[in-house]
């Protein structure tokens, strides 16, 4: 049997086969399409487990030192398109949304229970808990500005 060991970019791939080798693991590395699956036989797993973090940041390096890709800047060709909107048939869009929206639901949930709960301070909470919502969204629509979130 076999234990993953992730999916990782190829140059961080490379440099985990590597380090893997280096220590007399054994490692198996198959290319999908969200990037290259590592694998190791389960005897080697905890070895495997404790290489990779001491070497995490030779493998982390990987990525910063990969040369950006060829052709037209990224970021250009977005600046001339537009941002790209979400569209219903890709799946991670349905997954990120309803994962933005859960803290903001969550503070309802709980403002509309404490307001049902304390009636003698029902508008002060329920004012306080749209203004945590909006603020909320609003930190998570800057994140996603700023492309942290």
């Amino acid at each position: 049997m076999a234990e993953d060991l992730g999916t990782w970019p190829p140059e961080q791939a490379t440099v985990l086969l590597d380090v893997l080798q280096k220590a007399g693991i054994d490692a198996k590395a198959k290319r999908t399409r969200e990037g290259v699956l590592v694998t190791v036989q389960d005897d080697q797993a905890d070895d495997a487990h404790r290489t990779l973090v001491s070497n995490m940041d030779a493998i982390a390096k990987a990525a910063r030192s990969a040369s950006p890709p060829r052709g037209r800047p990224k970021k250009a060709a977005t600046e001339r398109r537009g941002p790209k909107l979400p569209t219903p048939s890709s799946s991670g869009d349905g997954e990120s949304r309803l994962g933005s929206l859960s803290r903001p639901v969550i503070i309802l949930i709980i403002g509309l229970v404490l307001a049902t709960l304390i009636r003698g301070l029902m508008v002060p909470i329920l004012v306080f808990t749209l203004a945590a919502i909006i603020y909320t969204l609003g930190k998570q629509t800057q994140a996603d500005d700023d492309g942290t979130g």
